[in-house]
């Protein structure tokens, strides 16, 4: 569907009018794609703006809530960090969409569609909602989840702070990855989506490697120190948007219970 204009199509908090134009108008490597799809309503960018706009513009006690639930989601309970053990300040939790990062050391940059930073800690979300990741080329010599773990662990922000990917997707991995097994014919979903499920394999690909190796992770990040293999693996998480949906409501519905008990 196609919005009459791009208000329709984004959630937009009042006062913040001009971070919405600014957000729209942002200009990646000569391509404007945010306006190009700003009006439509199969778009990922415009999904992303509306729900971390609003986390980000919860009230600090709900949005500790929410993000904790949010990791408590993508790490299947087994986060090794909560928000609200470390006693963040409103100031210290920074919550972006669509800021771009860049490495030092191979000098890679790449837009993350999320990213939340902390004082010790960074976080980058990948979010899709009918695509697929893109794959490695001439002129990008890693497909897209190898390219933000190598950033996101060589930028200057990730200096000397813990670093957590989430991959933000439709559907649980094993759910996209069960379409590999379909027969290609003209009436499956297959065929309706072809490369979805590639996210999924990609994402297991690199956080549990083959036959028991991290082999996959450790080679995607050539060039790029890291403390430990291991914990780049237990790092990375998978969110799907239901639960990201529920978690901002849940952030939202406790934010109106609060301003009646104040009444």
């Amino acid at each position: 569907m196609k919005y009459s204009n791009a208000e329709r199509n984004h959630v937009i908090i009042k006062g913040r009018e001009k971070a919405f134009s600014d957000f729209i108008a942002q200009d990646y490597n000569g391509m404007k794609h945010k306006v190009r799809n700003a009006i439509s309503s199969n778009s990922e960018d415009a999904l992303t703006w509306s729900c971390f706009e609003v986390l980000a513009n919860l009230p600090l006690n709900l949005k500790i809530n929410a993000l904790d639930e949010i990791l408590e989601d993508s790490y299947e309970g087994k986060c090794n960090f909560k928000f609200v053990e470390n006693n963040y300040t409103e100031k210290q939790i920074e919550i972006f969409v669509g800021k771009k990062y860049s490495g030092k050391v191979t000098e890679e940059s790449t837009e993350v569609d999320a990213s939340i930073e902390l004082p010790d800690k960074l976080i980058f979300i990948e979010a899709k909602l009918y695509s697929s990741i893109s794959q490695a080329d001439p002129k990008k010599p890693h497909d897209q989840i190898a390219r933000k773990l190598r950033v996101g662990l060589d930028c200057a922000e990730c200096l000397d702070k813990e670093f957590y990917f989430i991959f933000l997707d439709i559907a649980p991995p094993n759910k996209l990855l069960k379409y590999t097994k379909e027969k290609k014919s003209k009436e499956n979903a297959l065929k309706k989506s072809p490369e979805k499920w590639k996210n999924a394999w990609w994402f297991k690909y690199y956080k549990f490697g083959r036959r028991k190796s991290l082999k996959p992770l450790r080679e995607c990040l050539n060039g790029i120190q890291v403390e430990s293999i291991e914990k780049v693996s237990e790092n990375m998480g998978w969110l799907t948007w239901s639960d990201l949906y529920k978690n901002i409501l849940r952030g939202l519905v406790r934010n109106l219970e609060q301003v009646k008990d104040n009444k």
